[in-house]
């Protein structure tokens, strides 16, 4: 199972018999502030991710009055109530085309989150990112699921927040219109501890869904997004920020460059070391499957003719002749030439 994208780079396939696809969530740590986000793509685009991700809000179609007129208290805030919080974190159109042409520069893919149908367009009809992203709030928000949907390009959802069978009718909705999906394993907490990650759920999604796996992580470490590889996630996502002490709400759950440079590092890595599931020898292994392996061997001289006993063999090694799997077979048997003491046996050599 794959899906193709049309990454700066050219056309890319993403599923479990490519290298993961890692984007780089900077979503709202840029902190309001342009020069920011441009040093996000800089350095995640030198880490090695495949892209970097943002997200766009237009604030009064995605909250109630009320909800942005709350105040709000936080350490991290940066406004007195809610919405003054939320819009001083939101670029203008210009803002996002500037960020979206300094990513083509870089060769890294631009990715943007939205969180509401006109924030959506612009992503889809402006920016026209290869892929959609939908975050977790929205697995159950049909509407907004169809729109997508219908741009006809791959969907990645997020499933933070919901259960499994909320995320089943989901996906089969999604699929109504549109069957290119990547389900991400994703427990909204910022950090999120190592114990309800749960990579396991992998498996389920694929038994349950069909469809492509990947893994948003909101851990604080390295190994838990490169671990997920091994359960098939195709995708990895990853918030990341250049100062997990600077003022912020996700600034704390995010990596900063040398994470994420480690992170596509061991991720890449692990796809590599998956391999296939037939056990067979390498033609590389061969040169060493002789200097470490075992053959049958003469423990005294042996006459042409003579009929071998058990007292005439032992098994040393190197590799290369007469297998000890058919040890028990030889005595009885009759040597066909000469063989000198503390020899190995070769194929023919007993008849």
């Amino acid at each position: 199972m794959k899906i193709k994208i049309n990454s700066i780079h050219g056309p890319r396939f993403i599923g479990e018999d490519y290298a993961p696809y890692i984007i780089a969530e900077a979503g709202i740590n840029h902190n309001g502030n342009i020069e920011i986000a441009k040093q996000l793509i800089y350095e995640a685009s030198k880490a090695g991710a495949d892209a970097i991700k943002f997200q766009k809000r237009t604030i009064e179609e995605m909250f109630t009055h009320e909800h942005l007129n709350k105040p709000y208290n936080k350490d991290y805030a940066f406004g007195k109530t809610y919405g003054e919080h939320k819009k001083a974190l939101e670029f203008s159109d210009e803002q996002y085309l500037e960020l979206y042409k300094y990513a083509q520069s870089l060769k890294i893919d631009f990715l943007c989150s939205g969180f509401d149908f006109t924030s959506f367009r612009f992503i889809e009809h402006v920016l026209n990112v290869p892929i959609h992203k939908i975050a977790s709030p929205f697995v159950t928000h049909y509407p907004l699921l169809k729109e997508i949907a219908g741009y006809g390009k791959p969907m990645i959802l997020s499933t933070g927040m919901h259960n499994m069978a909320e995320i089943e009718r989901s996906v089969n909705y999604i699929r109504q219109f549109n069957d290119q999906i990547v389900v991400l394993q994703a427990t909204t907490l910022y950090p999120c501890p190592d114990e309800e990650v749960n990579l396991r759920v992998l498996d389920t999604f694929k038994q349950k869904l069909h469809t492509l796996v990947g893994y948003s992580s909101h851990d604080k470490g390295v190994i838990i997004p490169a671990v997920s590889v091994a359960f098939g996630a195709c995708i990895i996502e990853k918030h990341f920020t250049l100062d997990r002490m600077m003022t912020g709400p996700d600034h704390i759950a995010s990596v900063e460059p040398r994470g994420l440079e480690l992170i596509c590092k061991y991720a890449k890595s692990a796809h590599k070391g998956l391999g296939v599931p037939e056990k067979y020898i390498h033609e590389s292994e061969l040169s060493q499957r002789e200097k470490y392996g075992v053959s049958v061997v003469s423990l005294h001289p042996i006459h042409k003719g003579q009929k071998i006993t058990a007292a005439d063999i032992t098994v040393k090694c190197p590799g290369g002749g007469l297998s000890p799997e058919i040890y028990d077979t030889l005595p009885g048997m009759t040597a066909q030439r000469d063989i000198e003491a503390d020899s190995i046996i070769y194929n023919g050599d007993l008849a």
